[in-house]
């Protein structure tokens, strides 16, 4: 199956726009942006909490170098946990639906699901209210997970050569406009495009240094290994256990973290959703019968330069589908859904989309769990 999706001619942003990208215009975010839903959000609970971690020692902590607590230059430390945002709607116990975890990608945070960039509700807020538990992770080794910075103070310290320290990637603002396909060149968007270009500036404040190498040795690795020792997937494993089951969605980077989990431990994962690709075309048999018992959704937006679905994605499908499994791939411009960039979660259009897998979580897991 393929899917070929048409590139359109581009234009240049109006000079307004192009002023505000790069010249510091004043079109920030602020309070005043955010937009007041119309209906109260009504919650049994929020919280957050951490899943996994270990400890470990720590003999270049930095304090040695910072009189008077330099008797603390080593010690003990947590590392690989991941910090989890939730809300939990109140809704009747036969209205109960499936909890939802959603993981970000390449050098972003939980940020990615909560308000959008122009001040609209974002999908947290949004699957909530539709009736989900919902949960944010956040990476290990980024954010508010916390990283060991271990490495970078011995090579500080020349405890370490320099070559020991792991890369620590910084995505700029024309990484982001490329990788994100907001246009075909730096400045210029796609005339239909449905991210909120006018705010893109609180995008890139939501750009932070990505930490992933100090947690796997390759990155480039981990996009076509089914099987990691990436410890978020790990711990998503273990938080769909803990939760009596959940749906994993993981996003660009993170989109094949979910197959991942559900390859370490299926137990709790009851449904896989990738955004933006993540598929495995070197499943082995034994995988393939794991990820046939679960559903599986791939959702991509628009403006791809090859078609879609990618070889590794068409490959996966079949190998699934062939085995009695469930896997769904959506382009969306297939659905009518034109301009979607990478970051359709913070779209315009980003509650129709949101609504396209809240029916298909309730069409292929929900229903299969309630036996329909």
């Amino acid at each position: 199956m393929k899917i070929a999706i048409k590139l359109r001619p581009a234009i240049v942003l109006f000079a307004a726009l192009s002023f505000a990208l790069f010249s510091g215009a004043a079109v920030a975010q602020s309070i005043s942006d955010v937009i007041a839903p119309k209906e109260p959000l009504i919650l049994k609970q929020q919280g957050s909490f951490f899943v996994g971690g270990r400890q470990t020692q720590s003999d270049a902590t930095g304090w040695d170098q910072t009189p008077p607590v330099s008797a603390f230059g080593s010690g003990d430390v947590t590392v690989d946990q991941m910090y989890v945002q939730f809300q939990i709607p109140v809704t009747s116990s036969s209205r109960r639906k499936v909890p939802l975890v959603f993981v970000h990608g390449c050098c972003l945070t939980s940020k990615t699901w909560e308000t959008t960039p122009d001040g609209r509700m974002g999908w947290y807020e949004y699957f909530t209210r539709l009736g989900y538990p919902t949960y944010l992770a956040e990476q290990s080794a980024r954010a508010r997970s916390g990283f060991n910075g271990t490495i970078y103070n011995e090579v500080k310290l020349g405890m370490q050569p320099p070559s020991a320290q792991p890369f620590v990637l910084i995505a700029t603002y024309q990484f982001a406009w490329s990788i994100f396909r907001f246009g075909p060149n730096f400045g210029v968007a796609w005339p239909d495009e449905q991210f909120p270009m006018n705010k893109v500036d609180e995008l890139f404040k939501q750009v932070i240094p990505d930490l992933i190498l100090t947690e796997v040795p390759d990155l480039a690795a981990e996009f076509v290994s089914p099987t990691t020792d990436n410890p978020t997937v790990a711990n998503m494993a273990a938080l769909a256990r803990d939760l009596g089951g959940a749906v994993l969605a993981g996003h660009s980077q993170s989109s094949g973290f979910p197959t991942q989990a559900a390859l370490k431990e299926p137990t709790g994962v009851r449904g896989i959703i990738q955004l933006e690709t993540g598929c495995f075309a070197n499943l082995t048999p034994a995988q393939i019968a794991i990820l046939a018992k679960i559903p599986i959704l791939i959702v991509v937006g628009d403006h791809f330069s090859s078609p879609q679905p990618s070889p590794a994605c068409t490959t996966e499908l079949q190998q699934i589908n062939a085995a009695g499994g469930d896997m769904t791939f959506i382009a969306l411009p297939k659905l009518g859904l034109f301009g979607n960039s990478h970051m359709f979660m913070q779209d315009k259009n980003n509650l129709e989309v949101a609504d396209i897998i809240q029916n298909w979580i309730s069409r292929h897991v929900e229903r299969k769990h309630r036996g329909g």
